[in-house]
């Protein structure tokens, strides 16, 4: 399994919009435990080919700060991409 996330935009409240794709081979206890730790998350989109699954959840946060202390708690490894497609571990 595999989750990166990325900063999609800063809204004109000055919020940062972030984006988080899980994706892979997802039994159905890695999701639910997924699910809880994203309950805060919208999700925006599924998909997926018979072995591999894709979710995508979309999120608002008040500044960088609060985007980098949630990333850190999250309990899976964590990739953040930045808008030149160079990841970063988060966690």
């Amino acid at each position: 399994m595999k989750i990166v996330a990325w900063r999609q935009l800063i809204d004109t409240n000055k919020n940062y919009i972030y984006k988080l794709q899980v994706e892979g081979n997802i039994s159905s206890r890695e999701k639910k435990k997924i699910l809880k730790e994203l309950k805060e998350w919208k999700e925006i989109g599924y998909g997926g080919n018979g072995k591999t699954e894709i979710c995508l959840f979309s999120r608002v946060f008040e500044d960088k700060d609060s985007w980098i202390q949630w990333a850190r708690q999250f309990p899976f490894e964590l990739d953040e991409v930045n808008r030149n497609g160079k990841a970063k571990k988060i966690n």
